[in-house]
């Protein structure tokens, strides 16, 4: 018999559990810092490196959520003061740095579109619109910028996205759009049953379909949950099913698998997003990107098992006959696509 096995038949279960904790506490730390160190010193966490990705970063953020805004059913005139502010400013750092390209060019087709939408409320928006034209040099600079970008919301009606989801999976995937104007209809547990059987067959690492979902439909704690992620105020409460995806760690056993609950988690998503379009519903994925705090608010407001990690949450709702999304301009091909 070898010393190893002799230790382990001498020694207790306990002793067993401390070892295995041991092993891979000095399996793990290396590889946590040295994750550490490279989201340190290349993400847009710390703004003093300069990165563009971080400039750009900051651009897509503020405009998006004008853009989002301008898709709710009700916008309310003047809204997102603070934000304009903050997006101004960015696109500022960014054109000085790197010229009046996308998405500084988006982000000024989504102003024009904000200043249109208060106009039409009433609203002076003459200071705006003296900044955009001093941003970009002159009026009719911004304008012709701005009309040749894409960005803001757009208008579709329900008709539209059921013949397009049946003309191939391109404009499926095309139809599908993150909807902020539900009509308040009934999302029933056997609706969200059907969907989460469709999106079991998403892939995942050696099939081990670590993925949960825990659905709640309108009621105080739907509304509690949505407080604590803090992303669907002004829509959330016509939604019909709030979805709480999660991932089951025990479900992953070695230490490069540490991120994976999150890859299979979000693909897992994708694919319960675009199950419920194929049935004819809407809905808009609200991230959990969080801290400490809010993960404790969580798991105090809800009976989440321990193991579980949170992916995200998912608002689902029935669609009106037509309503506005969010434009979500895509960037362009070859900043994405790369052959070696």
């Amino acid at each position: 018999m070898s010393l190893k096995k002799l230790v382990w038949r001498l020694t207790p279960p306990l002793t067993h559990r401390l070892i295995r904790d041991v092993h891979f506490v000095l399996k793990l730390l290396p590889n946590y810092a040295y994750d550490f160190r490279r989201f340190l010193l290349y993400s847009g966490i710390n703004k003093s490196r300069g990165l563009a990705g971080e400039h750009a970063a900051q651009v897509v953020l503020a405009y998006h959520q004008i853009e989002k805004g301008l898709s709710y059913a009700e916008p309310r005139p003047g809204f997102g003061k603070e934000v304009v502010e903050r997006l101004l400013r960015a696109m500022g750092r960014f054109v000085a740095l790197h010229g009046w390209v996308a998405p500084a060019t988006v982000a000024l087709r989504v102003l024009y579109e904000y200043v249109a939408f208060n106009e039409a409320a009433g609203l002076d928006m003459t200071a705006l619109r003296a900044r955009l034209a001093e941003l970009a040099g002159s009026a009719e600079q911004a304008q012709a910028m701005a009309e040749c970008a894409s960005g803001g919301a757009l208008p579709v009606r329900r008709s539209e996205l059921e013949a397009r989801r049946v003309e191939g999976f391109a404009d499926f995937f095309a139809s599908r759009h993150s909807v902020r104007q539900f009509a308040g209809g009934a999302v029933t547990p056997a609706d969200v049953a059907a969907a989460v059987a469709i999106a079991q067959k998403t892939p995942s690492v050696c099939n081990r379909q670590a993925w949960r979902v825990h659905a709640f439909q309108p009621s105080d704690q739907m509304q509690q949950l949505m407080a604590i992620q803090g992303g669907s105020r002004g829509f959330g409460e016509r939604a019909g099913a709030l979805l709480v995806v999660t991932c089951d760690l025990a479900c992953f056993v070695e230490a490069g698998e540490r991120y994976q609950a999150w890859i299979d988690g979000g693909m897992f998503s994708m694919s319960l997003c675009l199950a419920f379009h194929s049935m004819g519903f809407g809905t808009c994925c609200l991230a959990w990107s969080k801290e400490r705090q809010a993960d404790k608010a969580l798991r105090t407001a809800m009976p989440l098992p321990v193991g579980e990690q949170v992916i995200m949450f998912m608002a689902v709702g029935t669609l009106p006959e037509s309503f506005n999304v969010a434009v979500s301009t895509r960037r362009a091909l070859g900043d994405m696509l790369t052959f070696h």
